[in-house]
């Protein structure tokens, strides 16, 4: 169970070209209220299991300040029964020392996004004079590993880079990232059809060959990459706790800055469940029509899932990055790409690493 709390709504301090959020306000300042906050915390105090799970986002979640982050400390040490594991994704342009120290002391888990090396993440990654963005984020992440924190990263892959695999993989390797995380583009949030940064599933397929390839070469098993552990898993007949392989989304929430809840971000504004204020407590969000009508509405699976083998490894995939079949049933859009994919890895590993 988890929370993906968006503390500053759509509001950011750099302008990604690819953003699903391009279509909302991101310059409008606008920052959870302490009072939200209060009911936030008293809402996540209802959750029946003991470890609460919150991951303060945005937008860029750093833009609500310093007082705000020790106000989400005090709140927490409010309820002492509760083991609160906080993370937060942030574009790391924000980083100084009292943040890094701040995150230490707190025992924050924290993720950056950068997208490989400077040539590829300034593509897209820009502020708002167009300018690129990876030597302020590298900075922000220099400064977290001073503190002994060694965040890991997502990087988002889209039409314009994918094409550029094996540079992204070395450059984010080469700047010492040990947890790695690629992220297809697909925009959920868009009201418009089709999105000039999205990815094909021959696309995407294609990307986790180079980086699977990149990864054999550099032999490090320190180095991890989240979707080649949940492949790697499959080949051992195992599915990975990664949530888009486990048909688990209904256990993962958004609340926005004014307290509305909503389903995973990745839906964008969609789907709503309510407010933390007219739910008051977790059972009510859970038992609601709203929850239970697209819970029930993600679980409808396509005949081609049912005759898959793959079923009970994959569960049709991430439930926002789907596609109407020719029954009209939501299909994961990256359906072949897993399945090919799973294929060529299973085939490298017969071979002994030689190539297919």
């Amino acid at each position: 169970m988890g929370f993906q709390v968006k503390i500053v709504g759509d509001f950011c301090n750099i302008r990604c070209a690819y953003c699903r959020n391009r279509d909302f306000d991101r310059t409008g300042k606008t920052v959870m209220s302490v009072e939200t906050l209060e009911k936030l915390h008293a809402f996540l105090n209802s959750l029946p299991q003991k470890k609460v799970r919150v991951n303060w986002h945005g937008g860029e979640p750093l833009l609500a300040g310093k007082d705000f982050f020790n106000h989400i400390v005090r709140m927490e040490k409010g309820y002492p029964d509760k083991m609160w594991r906080n993370a937060v994704q942030t574009n790391a342009t924000l980083v100084d020392d009292d943040w890094a120290k701040f995150f230490f002391d707190n025992c924050f888990h924290i993720g950056v996004s950068i997208d490989g090396n400077e040539r590829i993440h300034n593509i897209d990654r820009i502020n708002a004079l167009g300018h690129g963005t990876y030597k302020r984020a590298m900075r922000g992440v220099d400064i977290l590993r001073q503190y002994d924190i060694h965040p890991g990263v997502i990087c988002t892959v889209t039409k314009k880079t994918v094409k550029y695999a094996e540079e992204i993989f070395h450059g984010l390797v080469s700047a010492g990232f040990k947890n790695i995380a690629f992220n297809a583009f697909y925009n959920t949030a868009s009201e418009s059809g089709g999105d000039e940064y999205g990815l094909s599933d021959k696309d995407w397929y294609g990307f986790l060959r180079e980086i699977f390839e990149s990864w054999l070469e550099i032999n490090d098993e320190t180095i991890r990459v989240r979707e080649l552990d949940a492949i790697l898993a499959w080949t051992l007949g195992k599915s990975t706790n990664e949530c888009s392989f486990r048909g688990s989304c209904d256990k993962w929430f958004a609340i926005d800055d004014a307290g509305d809840v909503y389903p995973c971000e990745r839906f964008g504004k969609k789907v709503h469940f309510g407010s933390i204020d007219s739910l008051g407590v977790y059972k009510n969000l859970i038992t609601s029509q709203s929850f239970l009508a697209w819970r029930d509405s993600i679980q409808i699976l396509p005949d081609k899932c049912r005759a898959c083998t793959f079923l009970s490894l994959c569960n049709n995939g991430c439930s926002s990055h789907r596609q109407a079949d020719d029954q009209g049933v939501p299909l994961y859009t990256y359906c072949e790409s897993r399945l090919d994919f799973y294929g060529f890895v299973q085939n490298r590993i017969k071979k002994g690493g030689e190539a297919r």
